[in-house]
């Protein structure tokens, strides 16, 4: 038998904190052999991201190797300089997608001059020919006006467009090993399944192996040849993909597709008719201007046209829709967040603009696709989240450490956490600590813009019963920006469907999901995969 390209070995990871140290990763032990794909689940804290940065030399601040080894093709990675790893190994031999693409990539650099610069760095190419090659790599990866998009930066594009980006990124040296960290978590079902079809045609192209990490177990399934599911910093259960979905031996892999099969099954609510409308959308449109860069014209994108609708008091309304449709847009303008070219919205009978930030808040709090960008890295976990307490003094002094751990407890935030960093944490966990901070202040209307995106199937239970138990409690009207249609479904009582700045279809959620009417969104709904249900002894479907 030949040799695995990848080869880990008894790995153990460990962080530094203020009382002494807490291992976070122990005893890894896997391979990974040319042109495989090992897919990695588990939830959020698991250690299956920290496993991967460890051998990709990217372990954050305070955490280190404590134990293990590491061999990539015969060559033992942690025997490597940090100068020999970057020019042997990072970015020509391993290359990695990110989670989180907006604090991958770098603000103040163009799209085509970090793509540009990855190839120059490995090979000797000339600049039109790192342009030329960056162009096909977007191309590749689905990105409307690739050629125009060289000249963006990363803040002016979606949160899709920015994960496709950082996939092209990845793929320009043609790697032997690709890790996927949650590629396809911004983006719709549509684009996913483009991307991963674009994935599996990359890798029999050059024959590239490759680790994907998701708690998406339906894209896991469609490409893993084998899972390793994970658990507080231990591997659980490995084992083909088939047998591990539709045969777990493990208690925690049961759990995992008992909590998915969860949330195919629609919440039954009972709302109450003729409520009035908390939320009013008056022929609000918002464009933008994209750099042509140098002898190219400027673009305009209509990013929302003119549009009009109502949120009910009580309600959730879900806004389903590819990367770039406007969805999050939409939410930004009804948050108050960035103005409308034109429209009004209005909260009851107030107009949004005429609100001081205050006034705002304590009626609305978004929460956001990308957590780690809105969290202070200076700051404890614990200051973060309760500082809007101590802004709107709404919480004696001596109360907010005790109602801090209690908002978190309802996150599903430990104690443990208060005294960590955003650093320290994993994207799950940081997506908890937004959805903390947002709720803390009790508001009448949250806005969530993929507020699952980052959590496994099980935590994404959780976060979804407490926004359903918060919405009872309070009263709380809910606007959902998703591509997961298993969320939509489980949360929303009305659907809208965006496409290229336009709603082009709206209804009750069942009626939308389950009987579409427009060509775009039948599309949408039949990209969603279907992972196959764990099996009896006799082989049916239990």
């Amino acid at each position: 038998m030949t040799e695995p390209l990848l080869k880990i070995s008894n790995l153990a990871v460990s962080f530094k904190i203020h009382y002494g140290q807490v291992e976070v990763v122990r005893d890894i032990n896997l391979t990974v052999n040319k042109g495989e794909t090992l897919g990695i689940v588990g939830e959020s804290g698991s250690g299956k991201t920290m496993s991967m940065l460890a051998m990709a030399r990217l372990l954050p601040p305070l955490a280190y190797i404590s134990a293990g080894s590491i061999q990539l093709d015969g060559t033992d990675l942690l025997a490597l300089n940090t100068a020999q790893f970057h020019q042997q190994i990072s970015g020509k031999k391993v290359a990695m997608i990110f989670q989180e693409p907006m604090t991958a990539l770098n603000p103040v650099y163009t799209i085509g001059r970090q793509l540009t610069e990855t190839v120059m760095f490995h090979e000797n190419v000339s600049q039109a020919e790192a342009v030329e090659r960056a162009i096909e790599m977007l191309e590749a990866v689905k990105m409307p006006q690739p050629a125009q998009r060289m000249g963006q930066y990363p803040h002016q594009m979606s949160g899709g467009q920015r994960q496709r980006v950082m996939i092209a990124m990845a793929l320009m040296n043609s790697p032997d090993l690709l890790i996927a960290d949650e590629p396809t978590t911004a983006l719709d079902v549509t684009v996913q399944d483009e991307i991963i079809e674009l994935l599996i045609d990359l890798q029999k192209r050059f024959g590239m192996a490759m680790i994907f990490i998701s708690h998406d177990l339906g894209v896991v399934s469609r490409i893993s040849d084998r899972i390793i599911v994970m658990q507080k910093g231990d591997i659980v259960e490995t084992g083909n993909t088939a047998d591990v979905l539709t045969k777990p031996q493990h208690a925690y892999t049961k759990g995992l597709l008992e909590c998915l099969w969860k949330l195919e099954e629609p919440r039954q609510t009972e709302k109450p008719d003729n409520m009035p409308p908390v939320i009013s959308v008056k022929g609000i449109k918002k464009s933008y201007t994209l750099s042509g860069g140098l002898m190219r014209k400027s673009t305009i994108i209509e990013a929302v046209k003119t549009t009009s609708f109502e949120v009910l008091a009580g309600e959730t309304l879900a806004i389903v829709g590819e990367s770039g449709s406007g969805k999050s847009t939409m939410a930004k303008i009804i948050n108050g967040l960035i103005p409308a070219d034109q429209g009004q919205v209005f909260y009851g009978d107030v107009d949004v603009t005429s609100l001081t930030d205050k006034q705002r808040a304590r009626i609305v709090q978004p929460i956001f696709q990308d957590p780690y960008s809105t969290l202070n890295p200076n700051h404890t976990i614990g200051y973060i989240v309760s500082r809007p307490l101590r802004i709107h003094g709404t919480v004696p002094a001596a109360e907010i450490k005790q109602k801090t751990l209690d908002v978190m407890a309802q996150a599903g935030l430990t104690e443990e956490f208060y005294h960590r960093f955003p650093n320290q944490l994993s994207g799950g966990q940081r997506q908890r600590v937004a959805i903390a901070r947002a709720i803390i202040l009790e508001p009448k209307i949250l806005i969530c813009d993929e507020p699952t995106s980052a959590l496994d199937v099980s935590i994404q239970e959780q976060i979804l019963d407490l926004l359903c138990q918060l919405q009872k409690d309070l009263n709380m009207t809910l606007i959902i920006i998703s591509h997961d249609m298993a969320v939509v479904g489980y949360l929303s009582d009305r659907v809208f469907v965006m496409l290229n700045g336009e709603i082009v279809e709206r209804g009750k959620a069942e009626q939308v999901l389950k009987s579409p009417q427009t060509d775009y969104s039948k599309k949408l709904m039949a990209s969603v995969y279907n992972v196959p249900r764990p099996q009896n002894e006799a082989g049916a479907p239990l």
